[in-house]
């Protein structure tokens, strides 16, 4: 269905600007005549323009709050179009407002609740969409909503801490090129400009620190651009499927952070694997859809390999210890759930003890990192004070001596 991007006003004078799905702009005027606003101006978004899909988008922490708040309105005998109606009101995203003015009135149509949100599938990704349809068709919205909130939460509270390991490596290796440019642009000129007014005879190491900051100041805008026009090709290249499997394939298996990224999809993995089951779906149905939401090629490869083994008759268990991703702990509790017919509490009881495992491993990763960046900004910063009081030693010695 084609996309309007729309302007529009209330009797009230108050203006809206949003996004809509409609068949013509007939339509349009007629979804935004039910909003009780008149169409001011609309234009039809080409094709092409889906390449920007991803402004449509909402926070997952707006999403997360946007479950809990329905789900609780729910259980305490709220109708869901009045709890929409409701979270309209309240909510501070002008973009989430625009929707939920749909949604309302979508509801009121008799239109189920999955179906109205499907009409904006940047904005409500396919796994919550899918798990709002789930809840409807079992009568446990509720459930669902909550379930839903909870899963949100646990994954962003996991993301951030990938994030944070991995920002405070970076963060030093920021430190460490700003120090080398610094000195590169700034200091190493100075000096060389006094050496070369005394005709000073430089020690080899010296020689060595000049050359590399005339090379880095003379070429700072080549250095830049390079640095940029990699970064861009490397964008571009993950976009091929096989380059970026490998590369998901390395992230797991030979990078720095492997056991942070290992256990961050494990905590993913046991949180929305145990949301799926205790949501009634099946174990096929539940791992297809885990494998996409882990964000690893590889990973999601492999659990392809898991869910064929399930098909042919053998257990989940076994299928997952083939493929040599997740913990041994991990396949034995899934083990002793599957012969106990207690998997979905057993994958709740492991979920927290795997969200601890990431603070552990990204504990482990910054112990193992912080010494090394330190010792390497120490280097350098040694190898140019060398190169500056060696020289700087011999020009004292040569004027005592009076040579």
């Amino acid at each position: 269905m084609p996309k309007f991007k729309f302007k529009a006003k209330n009797l009230n004078n108050k203006v809206i600007h949003g996004v809509f799905f409609a068949k013509n702009e007939d339509d349009l005027r007629e979804i935004i005549s039910n909003l009780d606003y008149y169409l001011i101006s609309s234009k039809k978004i080409p094709e092409s323009a889906q390449l920007f899909g991803f402004l449509e988008k909402i926070k997952i922490d707006e999403l997360s709050l946007f479950c809990r708040q329905l789900s609780i309105m729910l259980d305490a005998g709220v109708e869901l179009s009045k709890g929409i109606e409701i979270l309209k009101s309240n909510t501070k995203n002008n973009k989430l407002k625009t929707i939920l003015d749909v949604v309302h009135y979508d509801l009121m149509q008799g239109m189920m609740l999955s179906q109205s949100l499907s009409k904006y599938p940047k904005t409500f990704p396919t796994f919550f969409r899918n798990m709002i349809h789930i809840g409807e068709l079992s009568g446990k919205t509720s459930l669902v909503l909550n379930r839903l909130a909870e899963y949100y939460e646990k994954d962003t509270k996991t993301k951030r801490k990938v994030k944070s390991a991995l920002a405070y490596p970076i963060f030093l290796l920021i430190l460490c090129v700003g120090i080398l440019s610094v000195l590169s642009l700034y200091v190493m000129p100075i000096f060389k400009d006094v050496f070369e007014s005394l005709n000073a005879e430089l020690p080899p190491i010296t020689i060595i620190v000049l050359n590399i900051s005339d090379f880095i100041k003379n070429n700072v805008f080549y250095i830049l651009t390079s640095l940029i026009l990699a970064t861009i090709i490397f964008i571009l290249l993950l976009r091929n499927k096989k380059i970026k499997k490998r590369c998901d394939y390395f992230n797991i298996s030979y990078s720095i952070q492997k056991h942070v990224i290992l256990a961050s999809i494990t905590s993913r993995f046991t949180n929305g694997f145990s949301t799926l089951l205790s949501s009634s779906i099946s174990i096929v149905d539940a791992l297809t859809i885990m494998s996409k939401l882990l964000g690893n090629s590889y990973v999601e490869e492999k659990l392809a390999i898991t869910i064929s083994e399930i098909k042919r008759g053998q257990s989940i268990a076994k299928s997952l210890e083939t493929i040599n991703i997740f913990p041994n702990i991990l396949i034995e509790m899934i083990s002793v759930g599957e012969q106990s017919g207690q998997i979905e509490e057993v994958l709740n009881r492991v979920c927290n003890y795997y969200d601890d495992q990431v603070d552990y491993a990204i504990k482990k990763l910054t112990a193992f990192i912080e010494p090394i960046m330190i010792i390497l900004i120490g280097i350098i910063v040694i190898i140019v004070l060398l190169s500056i009081f060696l020289p700087m030693l011999d020009i004292s010695n040569s004027i005592e001596t009076g040579v």
